[in-house]
């Protein structure tokens, strides 16, 4: 909405300089060609009156009333740009300055379709339906065409369609059997398919691929999801740790890898025990489900309770990890939850605390999930705050 308001204000002003000129009155100067015809008929005028042989005393005399005459003409010119006519084209071009913008809004919210600045219009998702019908159209016609295959998996899976992404990738593996990207592409739409859980064949396709190649990122990053669904910490805390060792440090891929490390450590955990000493500014967080959205989560959905700067960087300064069966539930969110050095809940003025509810796993938001996020608020050492679940991010 900002934006559309910046772009809408901007072109306004673009076309405000093309009136300008009018503004400044250049656009009703008299033609030159009017000042300059005056002065050679005053020029002609005194070579006649020289011509006639007039006597000195009254050639003066018929000089100067030319000259009066000349100066009499431009003034009357001259006022008649910059006198009550201009004054009055101003202020008719203020006005019309003013109302234009204003009626064209009053127009657009009456007539319009504002709310299409803050949900993304059908139309879109219609051309992407439309897209991907046309390519499985074309497949059927050439089921040869590997990158076809693989191209229609990945937009199958962008639109939140598994079952169908996962038969894409089947056929892309009947062209290439061995290439482990599309294997573990499979493996994800499998898991995908079953509401995130990769035990069953995905998990078995993913071990197959880390026994080929053991630094296979989008392997490795499954094998410990799926290890941290089953309960096993320490095989989902190694195969993450070998994942991040494939990043640079201080990366957006490491920094996120982070968190999901610490939620894992057993360290973690220690914000529940009474006897642990927070370390800097400490608060507890409420979560609870709104009745009306129960329906739409699993009980062994993962919740992400967390607490990020209002303004700053986007990731999370303090994380924990419990299920949907756990809710409702008390937490405490610490400085000792830093996922990094120098980032931690003391160090920023205003927060935005939150809970969420993944249907991947992930702590990063993808549509469906169900959030609730508080206003920004300033922590205080102890505070106590409540955060309902009550939001389906779209």
């Amino acid at each position: 909405m900002i934006t559309f308001l910046l772009i809408a204000l901007l072109i306004l002003l673009l076309g405000y300089l093309f009136f300008v000129p009018a503004w400044r009155g250049n656009g009703n100067t008299p033609p030159k060609g009017r000042d300059q015809l005056n002065w050679a008929l005053h020029l002609e005028r005194q070579a006649d009156l020289a011509q006639e042989g007039t006597l000195a005393e009254e050639l003066d005399r018929l000089t100067h009333e030319s000259e009066r005459n000349l100066l009499d003409d431009l003034n009357q010119a001259e006022t008649a740009v910059h006198g009550k006519d201009a004054s009055k084209g101003r202020r008719t071009l203020l006005t019309a300055l003013i109302l234009i913008p204003l009626l064209g809004g009053l127009l657009y919210l009456k007539f319009g379709r504002p709310e299409l600045l803050e949900n993304p219009p059908q139309a879109a998702q219609e051309s992407a339906r439309v897209a991907i019908k046309a390519l499985a159209s074309r497949l059927t016609e050439k089921p040869d065409d590997l990158e076809g295959w693989i191209l229609l998996g990945r937009s199958l899976q962008t639109t939140e369609r598994p079952e169908e992404a996962a038969k894409a990738f089947e056929m892309a593996m009947k062209l290439a059997p061995e290439d482990l990207d599309i294997q573990v592409s499979l493996a994800e739409s499998l898991a995908e398919a079953q509401d995130g859980r990769l035990q069953g064949r995905p998990i078995e396709m993913v071990r197959k691929i880390l026994q080929k190649n053991p630094k296979h990122k989008l392997a490795l990053w499954l094998s410990g999801l799926e290890s941290a669904q089953s309960g096993d910490t320490q095989s989902a805390l190694k195969s993450w740790q070998q994942l991040r060792a494939e990043f640079t440090p201080g990366s957006d891929e490491a920094v996120e890898l982070e968190g999901y490390l610490h939620q894992l450590d057993p360290n973690a955990a220690s914000s529940t025990q009474g006897d642990q000493k927070p370390q800097g500014t400490s608060i507890r967080v409420r979560v609870t489900l709104a009745k009306e959205l129960a329906a739409k989560a699993d009980p062994n959905d993962t919740v992400f309770i967390f607490a990020k700067a209002a303004e700053g960087p986007p990731m999370p300064l303090a994380v924990v990890r419990k299920i949907v069966r756990d809710l409702p539930i008390e937490v405490q969110l610490d400085d000792s939850m830093s996922m990094m050095a120098g980032m931690n809940l003391s160090k920023f003025e205003r927060l935005l605390i939150g809970a969420r509810i993944s249907k991947s796993g992930r702590p990063v938001a993808s549509s469906g999930d169900l959030e609730g996020l508080s206003e920004p608020v300033t922590p205080s050492q102890g505070a106590h705050y409540d955060i309902t679940i009550q939001r389906v991010i779209p």
